[in-house]
């Protein structure tokens, strides 16, 4: 995340330069940067589950084709769990404040905020990963554990709002 916020501060343009010079403001500016590369992050994220979810379909379309109905519930029941969890982080609460919010986030939480969503990175380039193995003879077996590792990802999630509470709460001293 770091990595991504330095790549956004180098492409300001010369008015926000010279704003981040007027004090207060720059802090403003930080905090609309966070917001922007963070929007930026989780629409990546969200992008590479649907490419998961765009990649099952096919495989279903293929399964359909050659009759293989078997693993079609299942399969499709994986299908909508990576669509949940796409649109879940897609519009998940912001890891930052804005300037005249009563809760003000740390720069120290906003990083533990940022370092779960990066773990969400490597979640969703495995998830990737277990659909591509599907076989073209769909294996009952492997649909499940696809769906098993969707729904445990989506679990997962579901621990970001309790980060993100802790977050907000440490944030307004």
């Amino acid at each position: 995340m770091s990595n991504g916020l330095e790549q956004a501060r180098e492409r300001r343009n010369i008015l926000e330069r010279l704003g981040a010079k007027i004090p207060g403001f720059r802090g403003y500016l930080e905090r609309e940067l966070r917001r922007d590369v963070d929007k930026m992050q989780r629409d990546w994220l969200a992008n590479q589950v649907d490419r998961a979810r765009f990649a099952i379909n096919a495989r279903i379309r293929g399964w359909t084709k050659a009759g293989r109905l078997d693993v079609l519930g299942t399969a499709g029941s994986a299908e909508k769990a990576l669509d949940r969890l796409a649109n879940r982080i897609r519009h998940a609460d912001y890891g930052a404040s804005g300037f005249f919010d009563a809760v003000k986030i740390r720069e120290e939480e906003l990083d533990r905020l940022y370092a779960f969503d990066l773990a969400l990175s490597e979640t969703a380039e495995y998830l990737a990963v277990q659909v591509e193995a599907l076989p073209e003879t769909a294996d009952e077996a492997m649909v499940s554990r696809l769906l098993d590792a969707v729904q445990a990802a989506d679990r997962h999630f579901d621990e970001r709002a309790t980060v993100f509470e802790d977050v907000t709460g440490k944030g307004g001293a």
